[in-house]
C-alpha cells in the first residue's frame, strides 16, 4: 500500500525445496512476495515454518533420496504433478525451479502447455538449467520471451553473475566449517580434531569425517548421511491443561447450569400471569427459533442481518394502527399516527438499506431472481378481503417468515431470498391488521404508511455505502420512538389505574423503547462520526444492557 494507491503482491511459485528453493523462499517472503512451494519430497513443515504455501500433489509416492536429494518419479506421478503445477502457474507471477538429481537429467517440471497458460509479464527462473532445465523450453545460457510473453531465464552461471555476494557466502560456509572443526581450540586444534575424528570411526563428528578423501594412501570412506530429524509430536503447553481441567469440572458446570435454568423457567411462568396460554406460547417458541436462527448466521453477513431485523422492527407500526381502533382522545389518537408514521419510514427504508448492503456482495454479472419470492403478498392480499376466519393463519405464517428471512441469511445464497422473506412477512402482518380498521381510519394510516415509506426509500437509495451502518442506527431509533408513542398512548387509553397487564407492559414499552431510542440516536453519532467513541461509563451499565 503506498500513497499512489494499493496494489496486490507478487506471486511466486518455488519448485524443489532444497537449500536453494528454501533460499528463494526466504527471499521472496523478505521482499513482500505470496509465495507458494513443493518439492517431491513431503517438507511441507520447513515450507510452512518460512510462510509460504505447500503445493501438493494428490497422488501417493516417496520422492526422498539418498544425500538429501530427491529420486526420480514415476510417469504416473509425472502426469498429476505436471496438472497441479499447471494449474499453479497460471496464477503466479513467478516461478523458480530448483530440482535436481545428480548424475541425471533434471526433470521436466514445467510443460510447454503450462508456459502458455501464464499471464504475460510472468518469469521462470531455471536454476537447473545445466542439467536441461525443469522447464521444457528453456535454452541454456540464455533469457528469452516467449510469444505470450513470459520470460525464461536459463543461465548456467547465475553464482557468476553475483560475484560480490557469492564470494561473501562461501567465504562464509568455509568459515562456518573451520569453526565447527577447531572447536574452542582455535587453528591449532584444526588437524588434532580431525585426526581424533577419523579414529573414533562411527562415533567421530560425522562433518570433520566427511570432508576427508584420504589419509596415509588410504581412501576414507564417506559415512552414510543421517537421517531427517522426525518432527516432535505436539503437546499440550501445561498451564493449558490446567486451565481446562479447571473448567471441564463436573459438578460445578453442573450447578451453575441447574441454577440458570431454574431461574429461567421460573421467569417463563412468570410471563404467564395474565397472559393467554396461546400467546405465551408464541412469545416462547418464536424466542427459541430466532436465537437458533441467528446463530447460524454467517459472520460476513452480520451487517445485512442487522438492517433485515431492523426493519422487522418496524411491526411497531401494528402498535398504533390496533391504538387508532382505541383511541379515545386526540392525545393517543396523535401518538398513534407518529407511531404509523415513523414506523414507516423505518420499514421502508430498512429493506431498502438491507438490499443495498446485500447487493454489495453480488459479483459481476451474477443474476438475483429472488423478487419472485414477494409474489404470495398478491395471496394475502386475496385472503384477508375474502376469508376472514383465515386472519389468525395470515398472522401466523407472516411471523414464521419473519423468522424464515433471519435463518436465510446463514448463507449467501439464500440473503437476497431472506430479505424477501422478511419484506413478505412484514406485509402480511400489516394488510392483517388493517383489514378490520374502518372507513376513515384506513384511509389516514394508508396516507400517512405513504408518506412514510417514500421518505424512507428516498433516505435508504441516497446515502453513500460507506455510511449504510450508521443509517440503520437511524432508522432503529424510530423504532424506540414508535414504542414509546404507542405504549404511552395505550396507557392513555386504558383508563384503568393500577398494576394490570396492561398497563405494566405500557410501561415496559415506553422504557425499552426509550432505552432503543437514545441509544440508536447514540450508536448513530458515533458511527457518523458526530461523537466520540469513548464509552460512556455509567454504573451499573452492564445491567442496564441487559
Amino acid at each position: 500500500m503506498t500513497a499512489a494507491g494499493k496494489y496486490p503482491p507478487s506471486q511466486t511459485f518455488v519448485l524443489g525445496c532444497g537449500v536453494a528453493g528454501l533460499a528463494a523462499i526466504g527471499t521472496s517472503k523478505a521482499l513482500g512476495s505470496v509465495v507458494r512451494a513443493w518439492d517431491v519430497r513431503d517438507v511441507s513443515d520447513q515450507v510452512h515454518s518460512m510462510g509460504a504455501k505447500w503445493v501438493s500433489v494428490d497422488f501417493k509416492e516417496d520422492g526422498a533420496g539418498a544425500g538429501g536429494y530427491a529420486k526420480e518419479s514415476s510417469d504416473a506421478f509425472k502426469k498429476f504433478q505436471q496438472e497441479t503445477f499447471k494449474r499453479a502457474l497460471a496464477e503466479v507471477d513467478i516461478a523458480i525451479s530448483t530440482a535436481a538429481i545428480p548424475g541425471r537429467k533434471s526433470p521436466l517440471l514445467i510443460t510447454k502447455e503450462a508456459v502458455e497458460g501464464m499471464k504475460p509479464g510472468s518469469v521462470i527462473i531455471d536454476l537447473a538449467a545445466v542439467g536441461g532445465g525443469n522447464c521444457e523450453l528453456t535454452r541454456l545460457n540464455e533469457s528469452f520471451v516467449t510469444p505470450n510473453g513470459v520470460t525464461i531465464i536459463g543461465y548456467a552461471d547465475m553464482p557468476a553473475r553475483m560475484a560480490n555476494q557469492a564470494s561473501s557466502m562461501y567465504a562464509q560456509n568455509m568459515a562456518n566449517l573451520l569453526k565447527h572443526v577447531h572447536g574452542k581450540g582455535k587453528a591449532a586444534a584444526f588437524l588434532p580434531n580431525l585426526q581424533e575424528a577419523l579414529d573414533a570411526g562411527e562415533q567421530g563428528d560425522i562433518v570433520a569425517r566427511s570432508i576427508i578423501c584420504c589419509q596415509k594412501g588410504q581412501l576414507v570412506q564417506m559415512p552414510p548421511p543421517p537421517q531427517p530429524t522426525p518432527p516432535k509430536p505436539k503437546t499440550a503447553a501445561p498451564g493449558k491443561d490446567k486451565k481446562t481441567a479447571a473448567q471441564a469440572d463436573p459438578l460445578r458446570a453442573a450447578a451453575f447450569g441447574s441454577l440458570a435454568l431454574t431461574v429461567g423457567v421460573c421467569c417463563m411462568l412468570g410471563l404467564g400471569e395474565g397472559v393467554k396460554t396461546s400467546l405465551l406460547t408464541t412469545f416462547l417458541l418464536a424466542g427459541a427459533a430466532g436465537y437458533q436462527a441467528v446463530w447460524g448466521v454467517a459472520h460476513a453477513l452480520h451487517t445485512p442481518l442487522m438492517s433485515v431485523t431492523n426493519a422487522i422492527s418496524g411491526m411497531t407500526a401494528i402498535g398504533g394502527l390496533l391504538l387508532m381502533n382505541r383511541s379515545s382522545g386526540k392525545f393517543d389518537y396523535g401518538l398513534a399516527l407518529i407511531a404509523v408514521l415513523v414506523s414507516s419510514v423505518n420499514i421502508i427504508g430498512g429493506f431498502v438499506v438491507s438490499q443495498r448492503m446485500l447487493n454489495l456482495f453480488k459479483k459481476e454479472g451474477e443474476k438475483d431472481y429472488s423478487h419472485f419470492m414477494l409474489l404470495p403478498a398478491v395471496v394475502f392480499l386475496i385472503v384477508v378481503v375474502t376469508h376472514a376466519e383465515l386472519l389468525g393463519a395470515v398472522s401466523t405464517v407472516s411471523a414464521l417468515l419473519c423468522v424464515s428471512a433471519i435463518g436465510a441469511l446463514a448463507a449467501m445464497s439464500s440473503a437476497n431470498a431472506g430479505c424477501k422473506f422478511g419484506m413478505l412477512g412484514v406485509f402480511g402482518a400489516l394488510v392483517a391488521s388493517m383489514v378490520d380498521m374502518t372507513g376513515e381510519h384506513f384511509l389516514v394510516a394508508i396516507t400517512l404508511m405513504t408518506v412514510g415509506g417514500a421518505f424512507g426509500a428516498v433516505l435508504g437509495m441516497k446515502v453513500s455505502p460507506i455510511a449504510l451502518p450508521q443509517t440503520v442506527a437511524a432508522f432503529h431509533s424510530l423504532v424506540g420512538l414508535a414504542a414509546m408513542c404507542t405504549s404511552i398512548g395505550s396507557f392513555w387509553a386504558n383508563g384503568t389505574l393500577g398494576a394490570n397487564m396492561e398497563n405494566v407492559s405500557a410501561v415496559l414499552g415506553d422504557f425499552i423503547g426509550g432505552v432503543t431510542l437514545t441509544g440508536s440516536l447514540i450508536a448513530f453519532g458515533k458511527l457518523n462520526g458526530n461523537l466520540g467513541s469513548k464509552p460512556l461509563d455509567l454504573p451499573g451499565k452492564n445491567y442496564l444492557n441487559l
